[in-house]
């Protein structure tokens, strides 16, 4: 992680040294530094685990610690990555964010009671739905 703010603080002071960068340019940089096509598809499929982990009532609340702390990490990790150049994609991202973050701590205290789990599916959900429309903006941000 601390290589990646390394990463990302050296391409901004080299982005600032080169004058004048259009929007899109400074948008691909971004998305190029900070790794969130990958990181992207790896925190979304971390959000479609964890719903799946949450349908299966065979599953206790330790594994459902186990199961979505790794939603958790890969949240946090993917937002010390932001702020994005554009600042419709970053708070578009942020709020994904949050809600992800809120879902793991929900799915991480749900117990075997369908209503917590069915909580923390709604808020997954919520973050999912923020989440696409915040990979839209980056995608159009780039052009």
């Amino acid at each position: 992680m601390i290589r990646r703010v390394a990463a990302l603080v050296a391409a901004g002071l080299t982005l600032c040294a080169c004058g004048s960068i259009s929007p899109g340019a400074a948008m691909s940089g971004w998305v190029k530094q900070s790794g969130f096509t990958a990181n992207a598809r790896s925190l979304f499929s971390d959000v479609k685990n964890s719903a799946k982990d949450l349908r299966n009532l065979s599953l206790n609340s330790n594994d459902l610690h186990t199961f979505c702390n790794v939603l958790y990490v890969d949240d946090g990790s993917m937002q010390s990555s932001l702020p994005t150049p554009d600042a419709q994609a970053t708070a578009l991202l942020n709020k994904a964010y949050r809600e992800f973050a809120s879902a793991a701590v929900e799915c991480y205290s749900a117990i075997v009671m369908p209503g917590d789990r069915a909580k923390a599916l709604t808020t997954l959900s919520n973050g999912a739905a923020a989440f696409s429309e915040a990979r839209a903006r980056v995608s159009a941000a780039q052009s």
